[in-house]
């Protein structure tokens, strides 16, 4: 891995926790948050309260390429993915509509809103996601893509 520039300015245009774009008529913000590079690595902030979120529970996803995790949406929760590391695509559905979206460097994060179905697919090994959630973990709280209803085959509470 190559040595990162002692100061590289990569997010100034955009302030900490920006939109990137509204997908889904605002259902799903992917979020572009400000980083600090130098030659001890990268720094990536994440400011919750400027979401107005309020962290209930965090969890972490390591998985390997090629293997498929979520597949429900949740009725009152919001939820921020973070991309730590990896290559991880996201498909949402929302209201009769499919868009997906892939976490990289360049594109970390993005905020899920109640309602908003989400599988992620691990592209490569190693591939983490943390996600911060806005309520506690509740298998009722799963609602399944097609029809609306609890997800009974949700176990773990992990997407």
């Amino acid at each position: 891995m190559a040595p990162v520039p002692e100061s590289v300015d990569v997010g100034a245009s955009i302030p900490a926790g920006a939109a990137a774009e509204s997908i889904l008529d605002g259902a799903v913000r992917p979020l572009i948050p400000e980083r600090f590079s130098d030659d001890r690595g990268v720094l990536t902030p994440l400011q919750l309260g400027e979401l107005g979120f309020a962290l209930a529970r965090v969890f972490v996803v390591s998985a390997p390429g090629g293997a498929v995790r979520g597949g429900h949406a949740h009725r009152d929760v919001r939820q921020l993915f973070f991309r730590a590391s990896g290559r991880i695509e996201v498909e949402f559905r929302h209201r009769g509509a499919t868009t997906r979206l892939t976490l990289d460097e360049e594109r970390p994060a993005v905020l899920v809103e109640p309602g908003v179905w989400a599988q992620q697919t691990y592209l490569v090994d190693g591939a983490t996601l943390i996600v911060f959630a806005d309520g506690g973990y509740d298998r009722g709280e799963y609602m399944d893509h097609d029809r609306g209803t609890g997800d009974r085959g949700a176990g773990g509470g992990a997407s």
